[in-house]
């Protein structure tokens, strides 16, 4: 596991290899205070079904009260404080695994749901863990169970939001803004305007974040996109190309090298052979 620093106050914690879209693990059976600190490149989903204690995300303290799933978006700051061993489930995803309306999904949830009837919601996250420990499923099976445990988690979470920093807030609503219309704009101006703010304050938002500059977060998701298109559809290169609005094929292959250090064509080579 490596760690490295965002700022001097908080480590960001790589629990993932670089190649790896999702991990399912248990939840460790410890009462060992944790230390706080982000995970910048992935979501997780922690589901419970015992232990007490005190979960701190971001600036906010939830009680740790069983059955409860817990969400994290990449770049929040937590961490655990157990007073009774926990038992239960740790899934980590990137976005690109996900299908679309799941990755839309994921803006709408909160970071705490606390379960009442839950037998079936354990029984599919046991299987989840079962499946990834025999490493014989490929992405297909890995995107189905996390299609439906982001629909179910949508489904049992109630409507008010918890608040978090008004930093996080902004940071979150630049996310949204982005996944909402990076097809069709990508100039970091129009973000700033829409969400009333400059550029340079956005930046300081994004780097305080996640530690990345604010064109990063759209490059990612137009990389998130390329990989989805590439990966689900047999749309020949040139024409994702022009469906994600790059002035030709070679800029768009261009693009994709130069964060992926593959071709277009062999990403969805290996993707194809990983199914």
């Amino acid at each position: 596991m490596a760690t490295r620093s965002i700022t001097a106050e908080i480590p960001v914690k790589d629990k993932m290899a670089v190649e790896q879209l999702v991990k399912v693990s248990l939840m460790k059976e410890m009462i060992k205070p944790t230390k706080p600190h982000r995970h910048a490149n992935y979501h997780e989903l922690i589901v419970l079904s015992q232990g007490a204690g005190f979960h701190e995300v971001d600036t906010h303290d939830y009680e740790v009260v069983t059955p409860v799933i817990y969400y994290l978006r990449p770049g929040q700051t937590h961490c655990w404080n157990f007073t009774a061993i926990p038992k239960g489930y740790v899934i980590l995803f990137r976005e690109e695994l996900l299908r679309k309306e799941d990755i839309d999904l994921l803006y709408t949830l909160p970071s705490q749901v606390t379960l009442k009837k839950h037998e079936l919601l354990f029984e599919l996250v046991a299987a989840f863990y079962s499946e990834f420990k025999t490493g014989e499923a490929g992405t297909e099976v890995y995107r189905a169970y996390l299609h439906l445990l982001i629909t179910k988690f949508r489904h049992l979470s109630q409507t008010v939001r918890i608040g978090h920093s008004a930093s996080d807030q902004l940071f979150q609503l630049y996310k949204r803004e982005v996944n909402e219309h990076f097809m069709q704009n990508r100039q970091l101006l129009f973000y700033a305007d829409k969400l009333n703010i400059t550029t340079a304050v956005l930046n300081e938002t994004c780097k305080k974040a996640v530690g990345k500059t604010a064109m990063t977060i759209i490059n990612e998701r137009v990389l998130l996109e390329s990989k989805l298109l590439l990966s689900a559809t047999a749309s020949p290169v040139n024409a994702i190309a022009h469906q994600l609005k790059f002035a030709d094929a070679p800029h768009f292959i261009n693009f994709f090298k130069l964060h992926t250090n593959l071709t277009p064509g062999h990403y969805r080579e290996l993707a194809l052979a990983k199914k």
